[in-house]
């Protein structure tokens, strides 16, 4: 140490020098850091303070990562929580995970734990469990009957429930948030379809019911287990404490709602049923090897997948979809244009509704719905468990066990993937010049999955959101409460962070 000082006494500029060069190096490293949007590997935590402090702004940081990354980049974790992830937007790698490639890459244990309320349902079910699940959907899906029922379904809850609580709304002055309102009657649509039973969320005069309370907790408690590290939410859940505690509560209430209603279907001594996902899933044969309980079971994780599955992406498209006709009324004045040349029928107060079959020429509306899609889809990323060692298109060498994250919301954002006006909202990109939809293939517009696990319900969605939306705008003018910040929530739906309010005029009849 002596002779440390020594050298410094006899020394000093060179000293002087040395500490000069270190902290140069570092105000250059923060410089560099801040320019770019890649986040910083620090020592042993790993990018957990990029991920921490882009938390309510997560989806916008992912754009800027995978432009500077070129689409593709390797999120690590602390060393010791196993929270590495490869996040990707690339349509190449898309489409080797979800269809060349999709036996190596399935949902994996992990995403059937996070959503573990759903059971063993077809949403998180691999391999034959989910091959099996798959085939009875699809033969729901294709029933005429089924499609009948939930056709009917839409249009009646559009002009008995959510016109009336519009024109309430409007007549009083009263300014709405949107995307409660439309989450509510998303909730009633689902759970009659599925059980043929009105849930009344969407009341003037009631508070919403502890059944769609729960369904919001439950979506909480998914989000907390996506941003922190696993072993914390499994302590919670083993402690039965904070957001756990909350998901165990809301799954009670929605076992108690879905096995009463499946009590009740096995209880009618009529074999006569309606076209509704209970009574049509009553009707096929099971599993001879299946026991009552497990019957029983298996209805329960079914009903809550569609349930889940059908509310969330209507709504939170509808709500984003509204949001861009408030920011380009061109679009929204030529949507009533169009609508103005078809017939619609006249439910109790002169609303005018318009059915399925009516809305199949309504090109432009379908191409404003789909764009509206893909900048906003309602599930910002899809989720894959590597099953093997494998090498992706771009090269990238993946291992067995790594969770891939493919971002829908940056997608959208590239400009290699969608052109230099990708972040215009421009319903025409879905039209070609003779006014027919464009098709766009599935592993570049991933709104409804790829591949095999391709969403079964996509025209049933796009009926449900085109009735809506067309009833809506031909009835009332929407308009955006001034000064607020309209934004993107970081979370496995991509709900508006904190809210769309909104004042509601009724339009005169053309």
């Amino acid at each position: 140490m002596g002779s440390f000082w020594s050298f410094i006494q006899s020394y000093p500029e060179v000293f002087l020098a040395i500490i000069c060069f270190f902290w140069i190096s570092i105000l250059r490293f923060t410089r560099r850091c801040q320019r770019s949007a890649l986040p910083v590997n620090w020592p042993i935590v790993g990018m957990l303070p990029f991920l921490a402090s882009n938390l309510y702004h997560i989806h916008d940081r992912v754009v800027d990562l995978l432009r500077e990354a070129g689409c593709t980049f390797m999120v690590l974790g602390p060393w010791f929580l196993n929270m590495n992830f490869l996040v990707t937007c690339d349509p190449a790698t898309v489409n080797h995970c979800f269809n060349a490639h999709f036996n190596n890459y399935p949902k994996g244990s992990e995403f059937a734990e996070m959503f573990d309320v759903l059971g063993d349902g077809l949403l998180v079910a691999d391999s034959e469990s989910w091959e099996y699940q798959r085939r009875l959907a699809m033969a729901i899906f294709a029933a005429r009957a089924f499609r009948s029922f939930a056709i009917s379904t839409i249009a009646r809850k559009a002009g008995n429930v959510l016109l009336p609580y519009l024109d309430h709304m409007a007549k009083h002055g009263v300014e709405v948030e949107l995307e409660d309102a439309l989450m509510r009657f998303s909730l009633d649509i689902s759970y009659s379809t599925v059980f043929a039973a009105d849930l009344d969320c969407l009341s003037v005069s009631s508070p919403m019911p502890v059944f769609g309370r729960a369904t919001k907790e439950v979506e909480e408690a998914v989000l907390f287990r996506h941003i922190v590290p696993a072993s914390l939410w499994k302590l919670l859940r083993w402690l039965n404490a904070g957001s756990e505690k909350k998901l165990a509560n809301a799954k009670v209430v929605i076992d108690q709602f879905i096995y009463q209603e499946i009590a009740k279907r096995k209880a009618q001594e009529s074999n006569e049923s309606q076209g509704d996902v209970l009574s049509m899933y009553t009707r096929l044969p099971m599993d001879p090897g299946m026991s009552e309980q497990q019957k029983t079971q298996f209805l329960r994780d079914t009903a809550v997948g569609f349930i889940f599955a059908g509310k969330d992406l209507v709504a939170v498209t509808l709500t984003w979809f509204f949001y861009m006709m408030c920011k380009h009324p061109h679009v929204e004045a030529r949507i009533i244009e169009e609508l103005r040349g078809l017939e619609s029928s006249i439910w109790s107060g002169d609303f005018s509704v318009f059915e399925c079959d009516i809305l199949r020429s309504a090109t432009y509306l379908q191409a404003a719905l789909l764009e509206t899609l893909r900048l906003f889809p309602a599930t910002p990323f899809e989720e894959k468990e590597a099953l093997v060692d494998d090498i992706l298109p771009n090269g990238t060498k993946v291992t067995k066990g790594t969770r891939i994250i493919f971002s829908l919301y940056a997608m959208a954002r590239i400009e290699g993937i969608w052109g230099k006006d990708c972040m215009e909202f421009k319903p025409e990109r879905w039209l070609s010049k003779t006014g027919r939809l464009r098709h766009e293939p599935s592993y570049k517009f991933l709104s409804f999955n790829s591949g095999p696990r391709s969403c079964i319900g996509k025209d049933l969605g796009l009926s449900n959101m085109k009735i809506t939306a067309a009833s809506v705008i031909y009835n009332f003018k929407v308009e955006l409460i001034q000064g607020q910040a309209v934004m993107p929530q970081s979370s496995v739906i991509l709900h508006t962070q904190n809210g769309m309010m909104v004042t509601l005029k009724r339009r005169v009849a053309a």
